[in-house]
C-alpha cells in the first residue's frame, strides 16, 4: 500500500515532551492547590489540553487561571533543559517530506504549548497541518482530530497512516478507519501496552522507514 499521509501524535511520540509536560502540570497543583501528584497522578488527567486539565482539576478554582499561567512560564523555561531535539525523528520527518508525503499533527496539546515545542525542537517546516486539542471539540480516543487533519491534507482512509504512542491514539485511529501504528521509540510514553491491538507496533524509527518506503 502506498500511504500518502502521515499523521502522528505529538508528546512521547515525535518528541520526549512528557517529562516536561507533567513537571508543569505538578508545579501548577503545587503552589496552587498544596498538592504534590505523581507522573501516574498527572498522566491519569491527560486527554484535555493542559490548561483545561489544570480548569477541570484544580480545587483552588479561583486561581485556575494563575495556575494556568504559571504551567506555561515553567513549560517555557524548563523546556530547554528537560526535552532535547531527536535526530532520529527530525532526520525521519527530512525524509518522509523529501519523498512527497503530507504530514499532520493530531494532539491534545494545547495550541500554545504544541507551537511552543515544535519552535524549540525545530520541527514547524515538517508539517502541512497540526490539529490540538485546542481546535477539537471531542479529544481523543474519539477520531475527530484524525479525520479532521486527514481531510485538511486532502487525504483518504485507504491511503492515511496514523502514528501515536498511548492507547487513546490507537482508538482514535482506528475509530478514524485509518492504518495505526503504536510506536513505543521514545524514553518516555504515555501508555505501556495497548488494550487495543494497533495494526502495527514499532519499537524503532528505522521500522517506520522500512514499513513506508518497502
Amino acid at each position: 500500500m502506498n500511504y500518502k499521509t502521515i499523521l502522528f501524535d505529538f508528546d512521547g511520540t515525535l518528541a520526549d515532551t512528557l517529562p516536561v509536560c507533567i513537571y508543569s502540570i505538578g508545579e501548577a497543583f503545587s503552589k496552587y492547590d498544596g498538592k504534590s501528584l505523581s507522573a501516574s497522578e498527572v498522566v491519569a488527567m491527560f486527554g484535555p489540553t493542559e490548561a483545561d486539565i489544570i480548569r477541570l482539576n484544580l480545587g483552588n478554582r479561583d486561581s485556575a487561571e494563575d495556575a494556568v499561567r504559571l504551567f506555561y512560564d515553567c513549560y517555557v523555561r524548563e523546556h530547554d533543559r528537560m526535552v532535547k531535539p531527536n535526530a532520529e525523528i527530525n532526520s525521519l520527518l527530512e525524509r518522509l517530506k523529501a519523498r512527497g508525503h503530507r504530514m499532520g499533527i493530531v494532539t491534545g496539546k494545547g495550541r500554545a504549548a504544541l507551537d511552543i515545542s515544535l519552535e524549540k525542537l525545530g520541527m514547524s517546516g515538517y508539517f502541512d497541518v497540526t490539529v490540538s486539542g485546542d481546535e477539537m471539540t471531542r479529544p481523543k480516543p474519539d477520531p475527530e482530530g484524525v479525520l479532521t487533519a486527514m481531510n485538511a491534507l486532502g487525504g483518504i482512509k485507504e491511503e492515511t497512516v496514523f502514528i501515536g504512542d498511548s492507547e487513546a491514539d490507537m482508538r482514535a485511529g482506528q475509530g478514524a478507519g485509518v492504518f495505526t501504528i503504536g510506536a513505543h521509540w521514545l524514553e518516555h510514553v504515555q501508555t505501556h501496552r495497548f488494550d487495543t491491538t494497533p495494526d502495527m507496533y514499532i519499537t524503532r524509527v528505522a521500522e517506520l522507514i522500512d514499513f513506508l518506503e518497502g
